[in-house]
């Protein structure tokens, strides 16, 4: 999922970092470029890009595969193991032109059997994969290969987006035969870094440069070395130390360290996470629409998005469309209404009041802040929610839907495929318990919707829907801030957290 779990089951000593790692791996990859990241999967750890746990298998799976096509912040589609593409005239035939001369780390030719070998096995139930949620569109049988340097993929409606759409995180690219089996231990990618020391929950991972990689020059990095931090201070004083080439979050509260510091160079992102309290629609008291609709209506986002992030951020409307998205159904943020919640509660028969415990853990910075702060907005309406904050390396598989109401974060998506993930019927994560026939045929219906004001349309729709009625609670999108060495160049990051980029970043 592209849950952006953030903290490692690794503690870090609050005041010093270089002696959190064990001697065995204190000096390994010491040459290499050393990024920090924040998520962590833990046991879960995978290098099958099909079974990606949280954006920590990212920062390893980025690196060393590839997929058919890229996007940027604007959903914008980059060619990357297709040169190029076209749609037949009735709209129910994607062909992909694929890039000649590349192959896999184990020296395999790539060719079109990989691809549809790969599409094919995120589609099989006995795959498991998140990825078969937000590829519901496509037709197993409608994915062919005519000749070895050619993909067509041919679905039953017209889907105008297709080539945006398949560029989750689930979709690059292994060779045909592949089994996850194999690949949770063993990457095999056409990426530009290959695998050279990996162990599940291991505090170390190190990806060597890959000799053959098809674009030349790339990547400018001989090797990376990949770590996992939870302590917001101490990582901060690591990478002020200069024992960190690139910090992928920066925890909000730390910022003001390291925004004058000479030495390091912040980035920010666009729209990135969003940060979410989630409930279930099916168990009480949120099995209650009044109920729900009153959880949202105390919510003061503006004052949120200042107060968790100081200001790195944007208010959300309930649904995982940003407000200024032309899929957005409305262009205003909701505003808060207390004496509305009240008398929802009171609607509900709660009228002395509503009380119920509340998750979290620093699962993204500032996470366990949300939920503290959207309870103090909540007491004046009547509700008395006791913040329960669980250990962060066991938080994603203890607690995360396995409570009835947790807090909870998404990377950004594009709408057709960030409306799917956690809440169409067949969501792998569905952390709501959302299944609504109507919502999903509403949905399946925008992506294969070819005039781009219908579609927006028919998502606005959707959005409205989720927003109104289910329960999720979705007060703001963070704007990502990242931290960069001075001497370190060539790093761009993306809204898209798990989409990320190592080929041009280089270390003096």
């Amino acid at each position: 999922m592209s849950t952006t779990k953030w903290l490692s089951g690794i503690a870090i000593a609050a005041l010093g970092f270089a002696g959190w790692m064990p001697a065995a791996f204190a000096a390994a990859g010491d040459e290499c470029v050393k990024i920090l990241g924040y998520e962590w999967s833990g046991e879960k750890q995978s290098m099958d890009p099909a079974d990606m746990h949280s954006g920590d298998d990212a920062y390893h799976t980025f690196a060393v595969y590839n997929r058919l096509v890229d996007i940027d912040d604007n959903f914008n589609v980059l060619p990357e193991l297709a040169t190029e593409w076209s749609v037949s005239p009735d709209g129910l035939s994607w062909t992909f032109k694929l890039r000649q001369g590349v192959k896999f780390h184990s020296g395999k030719d790539f060719s079109s059997a990989d691809v549809v070998w790969s599409f094919k096995r995120l589609l099989d139930p006995k795959t498991g994969s998140g990825a078969q949620a937000v590829l519901e569109f496509l037709d197993p049988d409608g994915i062919t290969a005519p000749d070895p340097s050619t993909v067509v993929f041919t679905t039953k409606k017209p889907v105008v987006e297709l080539p945006v759409l398949i560029t989750n995180k689930f979709t690059n690219i292994v060779p045909n035969g592949a089994t996850g089996q194999t690949l949770r231990l063993h990457e095999d990618g056409t990426g530009p870094f290959m695998q050279e020391q990996f162990t599940p929950n291991a505090p170390v991972r190190i990806l060597r440069k890959n000799p053959n990689y098809w674009k030349a020059g790339e990547p400018k990095s001989d090797c990376l070395r990949i770590t996992v931090a939870q302590e917001a201070v101490a990582a901060v004083s690591a990478m002020k130390a200069g024992q960190i080439d690139l910090m992928l979050n920066v925890d909000p509260s730390v910022i003001s360290s390291l925004k004058d510091d000479p030495s390091v160079q912040l980035l920010q992102t666009a729209a990135s996470n969003s940060m979410t309290i989630s409930a279930w629609v099916d168990t009480p008291p949120f099995d209650n629409p009044k109920v729900r609709e009153a959880m949202k209506a105390v919510v003061d986002r503006q004052a949120m998005v200042d107060t968790v992030l100081l200001g790195f951020g944007e208010p959300g409307a309930d649904n995982p469309v940003p407000v200024g998205s032309p899929a957005s159904y409305t262009k205003e943020a909701p505003k808060q209404d207390i004496e509305l919640a009240k008398k929802l509660l009171a609607e509900a028969g709660y009228k002395d009041g509503l009380k119920f415990d509340l998750y979290t853990a620093e699962g993204v910075p500032g996470m366990v802040l949300m939920a503290q702060v959207y309870a103090e907005m909540a007491k004046p309406a009547g509700f008395d929610i006791n913040v329960i904050v669980t250990p962060a390396d066991s938080f994603w598989d203890d607690v995360w839907l396995k409570k009835s109401i947790t807090t909870s974060a998404w990377s950004m998506r594009p709408p057709g495929e960030g409306l799917a993930t956690a809440y169409t019927q067949n969501a792998k994560w569905k952390e709501t318990h959302w299944e609504r026939p109507d919502y999903d045929a509403l949905l399946l219906k925008a992506n294969t919707t070819v005039d781009p004001a219908e579609r927006n349309k028919l998502f606005q729709q959707t959005g409205e829907l989720l927003a109104k009625e289910g329960g999720l609670v979705l007060p703001m999108f963070v704007h990502q801030v990242l931290a960069l060495r001075k001497g370190c160049e060539g790093y761009t990051p993306r809204a898209q957290n798990f989409n990320l980029n190592f080929e041009t970043l280089s270390c003096k």
